[in-house]
């Protein structure tokens, strides 16, 4: 039942775009917040195929983009975004003409997605600890090299101080919420007749 299970994962990687505009930032830390799409693409990378993580990675990156990243500017203004580049204040906004290209987010959870590919094992057998911190640091992974692409394309690096903060409040909101996506993916696998299925990732020796 591997196709009912993707088209299933599909559709709720849609419906996380809509979930995360009702989700609050904290203003304290940043402007922090779940990351929901991101942390759900993670999640699933855990239980899919390969073939099926790229095109998550190219769905979720294709969505991503088209509702974060801005079209012909006409001056640096702040723009309400999940990622961390253009939720700095507007003085630290990259000047126009430095946006990143559209399709760059595909580039990152594939390589994300792929990480996480190499512990699936771990998930079948339903040790989640690691598959948990290794959430967390995808999403550190993606911010802190969206972040150092912007500051390469605007011609400085600035770390100011709120920088760290985001990152890693983000990231551990990111650890907080995956157990409950993690649950909810196996129960989903479980309902569907599903099985995470890890051969190509463990070469197996057979003597003979």
């Amino acid at each position: 039942m591997s196709f009912l299970y993707n088209i299933i994962v599909v559709l709720l990687v849609a419906l996380s775009f809509g979930a995360q505009e009702f989700l609050p930032a904290i203003e304290f830390a940043n402007h922090a917040r779940v990351l929901l799409p991101p942390v759900l693409f993670f999640s699933a990378s855990l239980t899919v195929s390969f073939p099926m993580m790229l095109f998550l990675a190219l769905f979720t990156g294709l969505v991503w983009d088209a509702r974060h990243l801005p079209y012909k500017p006409e001056k640096p203004v702040a723009v309400e975004s999940a990622d961390l580049a253009r939720e700095l204040p507007v003085e630290k906004q990259p000047p126009t003409g430095t946006a990143l290209p559209v399709g760059y987010s595909m580039f990152l959870f594939g390589v994300t997605g792929t990480l996480m590919q190499g512990i699936r094992p771990l998930f079948k057998r339903g040790r989640w600890e690691l598959p948990v911190i290794m959430v967390g640091i995808a999403t550190l992974l993606c911010l802190l090299i969206e972040f150092l692409m912007m500051s390469f394309l605007r011609g400085s690096f600035e770390f100011h101080p709120g920088l760290w903060t985001k990152l890693v409040t983000d990231a551990l909101l990111a650890m907080l919420v995956s157990p409950l996506l993690l649950f909810m993916l196996h129960t989903l696998a479980r309902l569907v007749h599903y099985e995470v299925r890890t051969e190509g990732l463990v070469y197996r020796f057979y003597g003979g």
